[in-house]
């Protein structure tokens, strides 16, 4: 068994508990415009471009034995991933670095043996490790695997998922870790698609089965991403879903960022947000009498 890996980012304090060392998975069967990591959507390696870095000499596309990279117009040195073959050439001779390879496979063991070097830690903050993505659960029989390593060892695991991935991914995973953030990004079937290229039924489902029989930590999180989610409508709709759960669990509400965007312009992407504003946390202040009035609280981060 093998997992298809793109980052390992050590020294996390937003993505759990403590201080989290965050695994990031490749794949992802959703699209969404605010997408903070657009080198996970593809559940393929990748190559990633840094302009910031680049000093434009050429050697990467001279060196290319497949013709695969050339300058793009607004974008820079865009390997094109129909016609790379991976070799690593382009990677190798750029002295500056600017070219990275997104997407590396590990074995259960050699993740586990990575994520140990921060064992200490996660006992001194109380921390542990959390699998991002892209979706992990695409990979839950990996994501199991490498949680019950981790457990010999007493170091917790949390999963964050959009909750687009079969419900036996959902029900294996639930068997294993520790906790959950859960995404939910729009109460509406249609409006979901047209923002993520697909309808939120089975998002909605999972999240229904999760509330009523996962006995670990759960939290769910609303991204406020201004044009698409941040309506009243779409908003109480969310706190209407929420309301009728039985299990009463945490709700989060993140403000929109445009962080991911020199990844796009690496990957020779469009950003579907275009020059929409990274949002302060005060911007979402508005939201809590909304949730009063359903009896909820919310957490905004």
């Amino acid at each position: 068994m093998k997992g298809l890996v793109f980052n390992v980012e050590r020294g996390s304090g937003e993505d759990g508990p403590g201080i989290r060392t965050v695994v990031f998975l490749k794949g992802c069967g959703l699209r969404c415009r605010w997408c903070a990591n657009p080198e996970s959507q593809s559940g393929r390696p990748e190559i990633l471009y840094i302009a910031n870095v680049c000093v434009h000499c050429g050697e990467c596309v001279r060196i290319c034995p497949a013709g695969a990279v050339s300058l793009r117009e607004g974008y820079g040195f865009i390997s094109d991933m129909d016609k790379c073959r991976l070799c690593g050439e382009c990677i190798r001779h750029c002295y500056m670095n600017a070219r990275k390879l997104q997407g590396t496979e590990y074995t259960p063991e050699e993740l586990t043996g990575e994520l140990l070097r921060d064992e200490a830690f996660f006992r001194q903050s109380g921390g542990g490790v959390t699998f991002s993505g892209g979706e992990p659960l695409l990979q839950a029989d990996f994501v199991c695997a490498v949680t019950d390593l981790l457990h010999e060892k007493g170091i917790p695991s949390l999963v964050e998922t959009c909750g687009f991935v079969k419900t036996e991914n959902l029900k294996k995973a639930a068997e294993h870790v520790d906790a959950f953030f859960y995404d939910f990004k729009h109460p509406d079937p249609k409006q979901h698609r047209l923002l993520t290229g697909q309808d939120n039924l089975l998002i909605q489902e999972n999240l229904r089965w999760l509330m009523a029989n996962y006995s670990g930590s759960l939290s769910v999180r609303y991204p406020f991403i201004p044009g698409c989610n941040d309506s009243k409508e779409a908003i109480c709709g969310f706190l209407e879903f929420m309301s009728k759960q039985k299990r009463k669990t945490e709700i989060v509400f993140l403000p929109y960022h445009r962080l991911g965007l020199p990844k796009y312009i690496g990957l020779g992407r469009d950003y579907g947000m275009g020059d929409m504003k990274s949002l302060k946390r005060e911007a979402l202040e508005h939201i809590r009498p909304w949730a009063a009035e359903y009896g909820l609280e919310i957490t905004i981060q």
